[in-house]
């Protein structure tokens, strides 16, 4: 929980700190830490991710160092008053060029997290395509309806 708490909070300082120094969007990385800030094209939502290996030394040495992918988001619902979300995404694959992430979840017809057991669920597939060569950051939201949105940050 301190460790999701500790991110959460770089997250932040990444979202409020270097999003005013930043033109459009910065991304940038390399195969051990990713990070980006912007905001979605699509809804205008603030963006700012951290990834990094969480890892062991025992794991690196057999190849099994994992990672992990902080994306929080702050929309202004309205005057005054912001939402802010922060969400772990495992990462499928990572190299030296591109990083995949992706989670998902079920909410029921309004919209709110349930269980996958729940009448009516629909699973969300959430995709995160970090390309670290042309310094984009995609995000795919799949619904199990078979619906596709993407969000791209501002000046890709």
């Amino acid at each position: 929980m301190r460790v999701r708490l500790a991110f959460s909070l770089i997250c932040l300082f990444f979202l409020f700190a270097l999003l005013p120094t930043a033109n459009a969007q910065t991304v940038s990385g390399n195969s051990d830490l990713a990070s980006a800030v912007g905001k979605w094209k699509e809804s205008n939502e603030g963006v700012s991710l951290f990834c990094a290996r969480v890892t062991t030394q025992k794991a690196v040495i057999e190849g099994n160092s994992r990672g992990v992918c902080f994306l929080t988001e702050a929309q202004a619902d309205a005057k005054d008053s912001v939402v802010i979300s922060t969400n772990a995404y495992p990462v499928a694959s990572w190299d030296d060029h591109t990083l995949s992430a992706v989670t998902e979840l079920y909410v029921d017809k309004n919209g709110d997290q349930t269980s996958k057991t729940s009448l009516g669920a629909i699973k969300l597939v959430f995709r995160l395509v970090l390309n670290l060569d042309t310094h984009q950051l995609t995000k795919f939201v799949e619904a199990s309806t078979g619906n596709t949105v993407g969000y791209h940050l501002v000046g890709q």
